[in-house]
């Protein structure tokens, strides 16, 4: 048996447009990845850690020329780090070439501790690996641990319950509670 069906003349229109719909979401959505690729930030990892007495900054800074793009001061307590990475993409196919070049400029700022003698810093690069070693920095100012005092955090709130459970017991508690507020104010 045979089912019919009656023929709708819009059914072919609405699968067009939803169609139409997805390719043109496809088309957006990759231009819209494409350009938060190329605006994306680029910051290099650092690793901050101590060895024997020293302070060791390493930052991951592949692709950077240190002589030309690489800029490390310091001033007021902080160690910058500024740079410039340009990377390059390539993707060869049958007919066509197509090159990708994308700028970044970074920025990563390390407090140092107060006592620091500047002079005595120094950078190295290796194997796309900055390094900068701050001398006698672990020493200067260890870590001191505060202690917390604990407050008995249950009496004021044990004030409060009893206010409201005798306002209850009494009567009208608003009225009863701005008489009392009063009261002790004047006391």
């Amino acid at each position: 048996m045979a089912l019919l069906s009656r023929y709708n003349p819009w059914s072919a229109l609405t699968d067009l447009e939803r169609q139409m719909d997805q390719l043109m979401r496809g088309v957006f959505r990759g231009a819209a990845q494409e350009s938060q690729q190329e605006s994306k930030p680029w910051t290099p990892a650092v690793d901050v850690f101590t060895r024997e007495s020293d302070l060791v900054i390493r930052a991951e800074v592949p692709g950077v020329d240190p002589a030309k793009d690489i800029d490390i001061t310091v001033a007021d307590g902080v160690l910058r780090i500024r740079g410039q990475r340009r990377s390059e993409q390539r993707d060869e196919g049958a007919n066509y070439f197509r090159m990708e070049t994308s700028y970044g400029a970074f920025e990563r700022s390390i407090p140092l501790p107060d006592g620091v003698n500047v002079d005595d810093i120094k950078a190295a690069h290796k194997n796309g690996v900055l390094e900068v070693v701050v001398p006698g920095a672990a020493q200067i100012s260890p870590a001191r641990r505060i202690q917390v005092e604990l407050g008995d955090e249950s009496g004021g709130q044990e004030a409060i319950e009893a206010q409201a459970t005798e306002s209850a017991e009494t009567g009208s508690g608003a009225e009863q509670s701005a008489g009392a507020g009063s009261g002790t104010q004047a006391a």
